[in-house]
């Protein structure tokens, strides 16, 4: 500001000039403030937890904040507070208010002070504030339930019923272990002591191996989406013990289709000379046969059909004229069954029309067959093995056993590149070739089964005796 000099004379002392220093318009009040006082409104965070926006407001977000300290009401412990912001399920940005105990107030003759508290806070707030200076993008955060949820929605979904009943099962063990904890917050270790866990629990190493296998992709998706800042390391996982492959032997197949009868035989006999797998037989419709070809085009799982278990899965399979006879049997019975009203569109269907449910199957009808028969228990796998020994036993090239299976690559790599195109007229043999050895080997167990059944007659009437008297009357003479 410039300084104005002025000459004032004095009355009373004459000849003497004064010289003063003057403010032109400000002398008599230096420290006025000629500016409006601002209103400050004090932003009052809300006291509940887990607060969000409503009717499309904004949370207020803080870019730093100190946490509070407090004493108890007892005034015998320390207590800490800050607020978080984390993603729910939707996506939505939540405040969650964190309370926590810091320490005692006087342990001993020691007395904690609030500097003492604040300090021990201090971790958690930082932890926070760090978050917070980085964009909303770069800093989602979400629990692991949470993030489940958000993976069972966007990625399981996609999947075939099969495989999601499978993770959803692996799913609840996960949120039991991780469920409230932060995403970011799961490391190496904690993993780790899942496994050794379930371990000490006696759970089988097939499922634990199960349990990662949903845990990776649940990683690989939040990594993604930027809730974690990378992929967990794969754990050291139990050693899954070699399990020798349960299948029938060739007797073992012609006892099974020489003792059922009806749509049993027929299914027995498909499955034995095709090798399909549980869903494929359920899910074969009646056009689905065509003279001597059968066509894999879905399966079915728990009532719903999917598609199958591979791409090379979907195939044509040539027929030998014991099972098309058979076939055409059953495609007879079903259309008997459709004219009644309700439609049976499947090759095997229940009194509704709806596709066999496998699992009820072999719990009611095959393993109590097998019990009878004396052969050891096992799945419908077995009907697979078996028939690959089959016509392995047949010399039927490798190429071809591979296509009738439905296995992506034969594991030689001069047959899986160059073994060029499927040839019907091989795959068509190799359906004769089985077909045959299976009415070859039936016919003989028939056989087998009278003459033991006319002995035992011959036996008992020599002796006078009722073939029933001794072994009671719900006794299997065979």
């Amino acid at each position: 500001m410039e300084i104005q000099q002025v000459e004032v004379s004095a009355p009373n002392q004459s000849g003497l000039l004064a010289t003063m220093a003057l403010a032109p318009s400000t002398a008599e009040k230096r420290y006025r403030n000629f500016f409006a006082k601002t209103s400050r409104k004090r932003i009052k965070l809300s006291g509940t937890t887990g607060s969000t926006a409503r009717k499309e407001d904004n949370v207020q977000r803080r870019r730093f904040q100190r946490g509070s300290v407090r004493l108890n009401k007892t005034k015998t412990l320390w207590t800490g507070e800050y607020v978080e912001y984390s993603l729910d399920a939707h996506g939505i940005e939540k405040r969650v208010r964190h309370s926590l105990v810091l320490c005692p107030a006087k342990n001993g003759e020691k007395t904690t002070g609030k500097r003492e508290a604040q300090r021990l806070l201090q971790p958690y707030v930082d932890r926070v504030n760090v978050a917070l200076s980085n964009p909303v993008r770069e800093r989602k955060s979400a629990t692991f339930e949470a993030f489940a949820e958000i993976w069972e929605r966007d990625y399981l979904s996609l999947s075939k019923p099969s495989t999601r009943s499978g993770a959803r099962s692996n799913l609840k063990r996960l949120k039991a272990a991780f469920g409230r904890k932060d995403m970011r917050a799961i490391d190496a270790g904690d993993l780790q002591r899942f496994v050794a866990a379930s371990m000490a629990e006696g759970l089988d190493p097939k499922t634990i191996r199960n349990y990662w296998g949903t845990a990776s992709l649940i990683w690989n998706a939040a990594l993604a989406q930027k809730y974690v800042d990378a992929l967990l390391p794969k754990p050291k996982l139990p050693r899954r013990p070699k399990k020798k492959a349960k299948f029938f032997t060739l007797v073992d197949v012609a006892r099974i289709i020489a003792a059922s009868s009806g749509e049993q035989r027929v299914f027995y006999w498909l499955a034995a000379e095709t090798g399909l797998r549980a869903g494929e037989i359920a899910g074969l419709k009646l056009t689905d046969i065509d003279g001597e070809r059968l066509t894999v085009n879905q399966s079915v799982w728990g009532g719903k059909e999917q598609a199958p278990k591979t791409d090379n899965s979907i195939r044509s399979l040539g027929l030998s004229p014991q099972l098309i006879s058979l076939l055409w049997e059953q495609i007879a019975r079903q259309r008997a069954k459709g004219e009644k009203g309700q439609g049976h569109n499947y090759l095997f269907s229940s009194a509704s029309g709806t596709p066999w449910d496998m699992n009820v199957y072999r719990h009611r009808k095959m393993k109590e067959l097998l019990k009878s028969l004396g052969i050891p228990q096992a799945g419908y796998h077995a009907f697979r093995h078996f028939n690959v020994s089959l016509l392995d036993a047949l010399r039927v090239p490798v190429k071809t056993i591979q296509e009738r299976i439905g296995h992506a690559l034969t594991g030689v790599f001069t047959l899986d590149v160059y073994g060029g195109q499927p040839e019907w007229e091989r795959n068509l043999e190799a359906g004769r070739l089985a077909g045959s050895e299976l009415e070859k080997a039936v016919n003989e167990t028939v056989a087998k089964l009278q003459n033991e059944a006319e002995v035992v007659v011959e036996v008992d009437v020599i002796d006078g005796l009722s073939p029933f008297k001794e072994k009671g009357s719900g006794a299997d003479i065979s």
